[in-house]
């Protein structure tokens, strides 16, 4: 015969039992939730690409206030990147084997010296790397920096001589981008009407400060242009989406203002 006290304890137990299955089969639901959760993240498709934006920058600015540059200085626009917009004008992240913005296997930056040798002379005039443009060492770490963040998830994922190429053909086929001579102050307006009474498309002006940060600067003329069709490269140009940099719905940098006054060095 069992005594109270052992079916006290036994009912206890039973108790202890129930409570610790209910909290297991919770946590176990809470966990396969957020699995699937994150899974359902993970497999969201990548942005698609709504059009280019080619990035000139101009060296006086950049090699004084940005970047620390040796001689000698380029004295026009010089390429910084090629880089595909999503139609919210964010940059295409670059790829990601986990979540693939394309079904190709993008051409490792290792690659690229092999790849690009072709129009080398072309890419360390037009789009060199300022911090040492004679340097071809370089400026392979530099273009292969590009590559990695703005080419991978481009048209042209395998082709990165296209891909190069098509920016050095953009910026051979303009040759002016505004008429103002050096050492000239203007409005960020004043700006973006120039590089539309010329180009006939409003571009985006980013501005950099000088060293003591006491001045805003014409640092980079980015130029726009729409998404080509299959087997071609960019070529068509458009208005840019904002005449000042925004990221996240964000003006970044030091200009805020279309009326804020930069220095052309």
């Amino acid at each position: 015969m069992w005594s109270t006290s052992k079916y006290l304890l036994l009912a206890a137990v039973v108790v202890c039992l129930s409570a610790c299955f209910r909290l297991y089969s919770q946590l176990f639901s809470l966990n396969i939730s957020t699995l699937i959760h994150h899974q359902f993240k993970a497999r969201a498709p990548p942005p698609t690409i709504s059009f280019y934006k080619l990035s000139l920058q101009w060296p006086p600015a950049a090699c004084h206030g940005t970047l620390s540059c040796k001689p000698p200085i380029p004295s026009n626009f010089t390429i910084h990147g090629i880089w595909p917009q999503d139609r919210n004008d964010e940059p295409i992240p670059p790829y990601n084997k986990n979540n693939p913005c394309t079904p190709k296997t993008p051409t490792p930056p290792t690659d690229l010296p092999i790849k690009l040798r072709p129009i080398e002379v072309y890419l360390m005039s037009e789009w060199p790397n300022l911090t040492d443009g004679l340097n071809l060492t370089a400026n392979y770490q530099f273009w292969e920096y590009e590559w990695k963040k703005h080419g991978t998830c481009s048209d042209y994922p395998d082709d990165p001589l296209t891909y190069f190429k098509s920016a050095v053909k953009l910026r051979l086929g303009i040759s002016t981008i505004v008429r103002f001579g050096r050492q000239t102050s203007w409005t960020v307006k004043q700006v973006a009407d120039e590089v539309f009474d010329v180009l006939k498309a409003y571009p985006e002006i980013a501005c950099n400060l000088n060293p003591r940060g006491t001045q805003k600067q014409l640092w980079e003329i980015r130029l726009c242009y729409d998404r080509p069709n299959p087997r071609q490269t960019p070529h068509i140009l458009i208005n840019c989406t904002h005449i000042l940099q925004v990221r996240k719905g964000k003006i970044i940098g030091p200009c805020k203002s279309l009326s804020d006054t930069i220095f052309f060095p």
